[in-house]
Formats: structure tokens, sequence, C-alpha cells
């Protein structure tokens, strides 16, 4: 390609694009570099301000403390304030040449007096007074009559002890003297303000930089120039000693104003970058999609008209060549069904999916559109879903590559669909899950459609267990007709394998044909086991009678696998909590080997027979290693004497345990010890489980009365029998008979021998 004015022409389209990001780069470089700069300025201002009320804190706390030191310490303070006289001149002195010698070691210090309230007697360095003629009297009053306690550092005051010298500005703190006792009088100490910004500008340059310090009330303790009161604040902190305000800024405060404005003129500039770099693209990509627009009307001319020629790279720009590739592709793709046979099988999947599970499809005129172009089912005719499910699909995935049960999932589905056509019918076949194909068969015999399905998927399964080795098992639902019906002849399919487990696999299930009501019967199911759980317990030997009674009876009454699942769970909660009343060897036993024995035997079974033969075998296996544990135990063959005894003699109401202790020998404490430990039961649950268990049986097949049943199994009372039965069987004695009569009739004779 020579020309290449499509290229410089999107090359110069977007170059102005490329500058201002270029540009918005070095903004955001100086932006950075110009925050950073104003954060170091503002901390560095913020450094200053703190070091100089660290000092001033500092300072006035010395002073505070040295005081309070000297109050504890000097002698002469002491004298001064217990027993002085305003005639001690000697004591008064010492104690002027003290406040001499404090002041000239703390140069803050501008004065100092003594308050002495038992006879109002002030003291300072220049003069001695009485307190109410004392020019500081209004400062001090407050603090004599306790108005102010603990007050702390006060604020900026003005002090004038001779109106000669004029009035000063100093800041004050009064102690109590003793301060640990009831004060006798008070020390104040006047620290110069003006001493206190003298030690303060020496940190700092006032041309660049500026302290301001406001006392509790506001006023200045440094004052600051009508310069430095225009400039805005940039620190601020507040003393943890005094609690003055301190607050500082930067003197060249138009330069740093005037970063402050290039800041925001730096974001404005950005944000126009950011919006010219906007405008432009809309604009270069609203010029470059003109040519776009020209392409777009000529495909659509092109689908319609074909064009009979592609140019072949000889055009004048890329833009003809990019032209001509168009072209080429919209004749590849041409054709509607030649694109939508691609995704064919994936479309027709979840539409086969959606018609399944009941989701609403396309109205009646598309599917009609549809069918024509994906090969679908008419409606009109009558529909049979049918699914085929892998028979031990665990295996099956152990025994085959991934590739190979590809390979025979497809060989499946396909001999499926040829079967259909050899037998002039019609099938669509999807995979539904990992081992299970649905099939939805349109019924050409409208008369027989039994019949046409048996011929076709028997065909097909007779063909997979020759050829692939494979077993399949096919649940097949009702006839539907519409729509609207498939998905319930879909779910009557899926209920109908669920009886693969009782029927057996590799066979058509059809659920017209074996599938009835259930009779609801599972209560008596749930107490058929319980009964056998109990016998293990006691180790009778006739749990293997009752459960021959529970097989039998699954089979008679044609339960799905799902109520199989759930009896056979049932089964190993009711020996586990049995076993649970057992000493702690029989619950190891139980944990250890015979619990994971059933669930070994549960899983991968397909059939009630694979059930039945597994359990069987485990439970023989579990009751043996009872056996063997009962007969190392000590009383063991003492408490089998005891139950066989009450086994024969329970009808006597004299049985008791004072009666079998009397009988073997034996003190009932211990008795009812050692029968609680071999049998898991206390000795008066297990006479009420004999008691109860032949009187079911004698309400179940006798027309004696209540009174006549309960003389039989050793109750005097029949009010107290009744009661007795109903606490256990949940039913009065003529409500388990009535309900014993009812399952009779119902056809299942197999569970009165609960």
């Amino acid at each position: 390609m020579r020309n290449r004015k499509w290229f410089y022409r999107q090359l110069f389209s977007y170059m102005p694009a490329f500058f201002i990001v270029i540009s918005f780069i070095f903004f955001v470089f100086f932006q950075l570099l110009s925050d950073q700069s104003r954060k170091e300025a503002v901390k560095a201002n913020e450094t200053l301000l703190l070091q100089a009320m660290s000092s001033i804190d500092s300072s006035l706390k010395t002073i505070e403390q040295m005081l309070m030191t000297e109050m504890l310490k000097n002698t002469d303070i002491s004298s001064f304030y217990k027993n002085g006289t305003q005639s001690d001149y000697y004591l008064n002195i010492k104690l002027v040449e003290f406040i001499n010698n404090f002041k000239n070691a703390y140069p803050l210090v501008d004065s100092i007096y003594l308050v002495r309230t038992r006879d109002s007697f002030i003291l300072s360095s220049a003069t001695s007074s009485s307190l109410q003629d004392y020019p500081d009297y209004a400062f001090i009053k407050p603090y004599i009559e306790q108005e102010k306690k603990d007050a702390g550092w006060t604020g900026v005051r003005n002090f004038e002890e001779f109106s000669i010298k004029g009035a000063k500005r100093v800041v004050s703190l009064a102690l109590k003297v003793p301060f640990l006792k009831t004060g006798q009088g008070f020390l104040v100490v006047n620290v110069s303000a003006d001493a206190i910004n003298d030690s303060v500008e020496g940190m700092y340059s006032q041309d660049v930089s500026y302290i301001h310090v406001l006392d509790r009330s506001g006023g200045d303790v440094l004052p600051i120039t009508e310069a430095q009161s225009r400039q805005n604040a940039v620190s601020r902190a507040i003393s943890p000693v005094t609690g003055w305000e301190y607050q500082s800024g930067l003197m060249n405060g138009k330069w740093f104003n005037v970063a402050n404005q290039l800041y925001n003129v730096w974001f404005m500039l950005g944000m126009l970058m950011i919006l010219a770099g906007v405008a432009w693209i809309v604009y270069a990509a609203r010029r470059n999609y003109r040519p776009i627009e020209q392409i777009v009307t000529q495909v659509q001319k092109f689908s319609q008209t074909k064009a009979s020629s592609l140019l072949q790279g000889n055009g004048e720009d890329e833009f003809t060549f990019l032209q001509s590739a168009i072209n080429q592709l919209l004749e590849q793709s041409n054709s509607y069904q030649r694109q939508y046979r691609e995704d064919l099988h994936v479309k027709k999947a979840y539409l086969f999916q959606q018609l399944m599970e009941g989701q609403p499809l396309a109205k009646p005129e598309d599917w009609e559109m549809m069918r024509d172009t994906m090969l679908l089912n008419d409606m009109e005719k009558r529909q049979v879903v049918c699914v085929v499910e892998i028979d031990k699909f665990a295996l099956f995935c152990s025994q085959f590559t991934q590739q190979d049960q590809y390979l025979m999932k497809f060989a499946l589905k396909s001999v499926i669909q040829e079967t259909a056509q050899e037998y002039g019918g019609f099938v669509w076949t999807e995979w539904v899950s990992n081992d299970a194909l649905g099939v939805l068969l349109q019924m050409e015999d409208q008369q027989d459609p039994q019949r046409q399905v048996t011929e076709i998927l028997d065909h097909a399964r007779i063909w997979v267990m020759e050829h692939l080795k494979l077993t399949v098992t096919v649940g097949a639902g009702g006839t539907a007709m519409g729509m609207e019906g498939i998905p319930d002849s879909y779910s009557q399919a899926l209920q109908a394998l669920k009886y693969k487990m009782i029927l057996g696999d590799n066979r058509i299930i059809f659920y017209v044909q074996h599938i009835k009501e259930e009779h609801g019967g599972m209560f008596d199911y749930f107490q058929l086991v319980h009964s056998i759980a109990q016998s293990f317990r006691l180790g009778k030997e006739d749990w293997r009678d009752k459960y021959k009674t529970l097989i039998r009876s699954i089979e008679q009454s044609l339960l799905s696998s799902d109520h199989i699942l759930n009896l056979a769970d049932y089964l190993m909660y009711s020996i586990g909590r049995e076993m649970d009343k057992m000493t702690k060897e029989y619950q190891e036993l139980w944990e250890h080997g015979g619990r994971s024995s059933l669930q070994e035997a549960l899983q991968g079974a397909d059939t009630l027979e694979q059930v039945d033969a597994g359990f069987e075998k485990a439970l023989e296996q579990f009751y043996g290693e009872l056996q063997k544990i009962q007969e190392t135990r000590n009383h063991s063959e003492t408490i089998r004497r005891v139950r066989e005894y009450m086994d024969r003699d329970f009808a006597n109401p004299d049985l008791c345990l004072d009666l079998l202790s009397d009988r073997f020998s034996l003190p009932s404490k211990t008795l009812s010890k050692l029968f609680k430990e071999e049998t898991g039961q206390k000795f008066v649950d297990y006479l009420i489980e004999l008691r109860i268990g032949r009187a079911k049986d004698l309400l179940s097949h006798t027309d004696h009365t209540v009174q006549e049943i309960a003389e039989k199994v050793g109750y005097v009372n029949a009010i107290s029998f009744g009661r007795m039965f109903k606490k256990v069987v949940y039913l009065s004695p003529g409500e388990y008979r009535d309900h014993i009569g009812r399952v009779n009739q119902g056809g299942n004779q197999d569970m009165t021998a609960l």
C-alpha cells in the first residue's frame, strides 16, 4: 500500500490529544511540587509555633516549680507566714533579698510580693504595706475571699506598684502558702509580658513570620503589629500549661497567597486542558466517523444486492482496503442459515432447557419459524418427555477418559436419533445433566404412545448395552399436549427415575404404569426402624426378622429412592442414638466401625437389592462385634437371665426390682446399675416397653377390651394403662386400634409387626 493518506489522517487527528496529555502530565508534576512546597512551609511554621509555646510553657512552669520548692524548703518564708510580724525587720530584709535573688535567677520575673492574711500585711522587694492600701489589692482580693481557687497563670493584666513608674503588662500566678493546708497567705509572682515577647522574638525572623499569643479572655499576651494582624494564621495551638492560644503565620503573606492563587490557577488550567483534550477527541472522532458511516451504508446496500466481486488490495489507500476486507467478511457470513448453524446446538440446548423448566417461550407463530430453521418438534402433536440416565455414572467416569466419555455420550445421543428415524418418529435430544439425556419424543402413534416409546428407546437401550458395554435406565413421563404440558411430563420422567432403586436399572420406567400414590405410611416405617435399633441395643436376635420385614414392606409399597435413602439415614441415626445410651466401648465401636461401614454400603448403590445386600452385611458384622463385647463383660450373663425372666413374667403386676433382687441374689441398687450399663435402659423403662409392646400386639390382633388387655400386660388399673400407653405411643389404645385397622385396609399388613 503506497498511499498512506488514511494513516496520516489518523496520525494528525490524534496528535494534539497527545500533546494535551503530555501537558497535563507536566501540570500534575508542577501541581504536586507546588502543593508539597506549600505543605513544607506550613509544617515549618507549625514547628516554630510549637517551639515558641514549649519555650514559654517551660519557663513559666520552671518559675512555678522553683517557687513551690522554695516555699517548702525556705524557713524564712515559713516563718513569715507562721509567726512573722510587721516589725520583724530582719526577717523582712532576708525575704526581700530572696525576692531579688530569684528575680536575678529568672529574668522573666518582674516582681514578687508576699501576702499574709493573718495581719493583712504585704511585703515586696520595693515596699511593705497593709493589704487594703496596696495598689494590687483588687487582684489579690478574690483569692483571699476564695472566689478563685487554683486559677493558674492569668492572662495579661496591668500591674502598677508605684504610680510614678507607671503600669506594666504582666501575667501573674498566685500560690497559696502553705499550699498543702488551709492557706495562711499568698505568694504572687508577676512575669513581664514584654520579657516573654523578647524571649520569643529571638527564635524567628519577624520579616518572614510572626507569632501571636492570646490569653483565655482573648487579650494579647504577645502584641502584634498592624501588618501582622492583616495576615492569615496558618497554624494554631492551645497551651496545656496556661490555656493560651498560639497563632502563627507567614509575614510574606502576599507571596504565600500568590502561591495559593497559583495553586488554583494550576488547577483551573489543568481542568481546561482536560476539557480541551476531550473536546478535541470528540471532534476528531466525529470527523473520522464519517467514512465509517459510509462503510455502514455500503454494508447495508451490500447485504441487499450481494456485490459480484471484491477489491484485491489495488485501491488508492487504506480505506479502500478496509472496505474490500469488510465486503469479503460479509460475503463469508452472508447467509443467515449458515451463521445460525454455527451456534445452533447452543441455542437449541438453551431452548430445550427453557421448555423443560416451563419458562416463557416465543409465540406460536415464532415457534413455527424456529421449527423450520432449527428442526424442532411440532407442538400441534402430542409429546412425551423421557430422561435417559447412565447407570453407575461414578464407575463410568472412573473407567473412561474425558474424551472417551464425550464420544460415548455422542454415540448414545446419535443412536436414539437414528433409531427414531428408522421407526418413523421424531425426537429432540439434549443433555440436561452430566449423566442424564433429555428426550422430547413426538408421538406419531396417537393411539398407543407407550408402544412408540418402547420401540425407539428400548431398541436404543439394547444397542448401547451390546456395543458400548454400557447400561442406561429410561424414565418416561406422561403424554403432553402442547408446550404447557411438557414441564409436567419432564417432572414425571425424573420422578420415574427415582424408582430405579427399587425396580432395578437397565430398563424403561413408565410413570403412568409403575408410579402409584404413596400411602403416607412413613411413620410406620420409622417405628419399625426404631424397633430394629432397640434390638441392637438389647442384643436381641429378632433384629434380622424386623429388617427383612422392612425390606419386604419397601418392595411392596414401591417407595422412591428419596424415601429409601431417608429410611437408611434414619436407621443409622437410630442405632447411633441407641448406642449413645450404652457405655463408652459400645459408642466407640459404633463411631469407628458400625457407622462408616453402613455409609460405605449406601454409597454407590443404585438399586434396593444392592442397598439391602450391603446393609445386611454391615449390620451382621456390627452385631457380631456387639456380641463379643457383651461376652467379655462380667455381668452380661446375669443381666441376660434377668431380661429373659422379665420377657416371660412381665404380665406379673408385682414384678419389680426387689423381686428380681431376691431371685438373683443381687442388691436392688447394684442390679439397677448393672441393668442400665448392659442395656442402656432403666429397669422401669424396659418393663414399660415390654408391656406396651405386648399391648400393641393384642390391640392389633384381638378383640379384647382395653381393661382385659391391661390385665394381661400387668396393669391392674385400665386408666393407668391408658395413660402410660398414650405417653409411649402418642395415641390412646382405642386410637391405636383404629390406626392399625386403617393400615391393614391399605395393604401394609407387614407393618402390624410394630
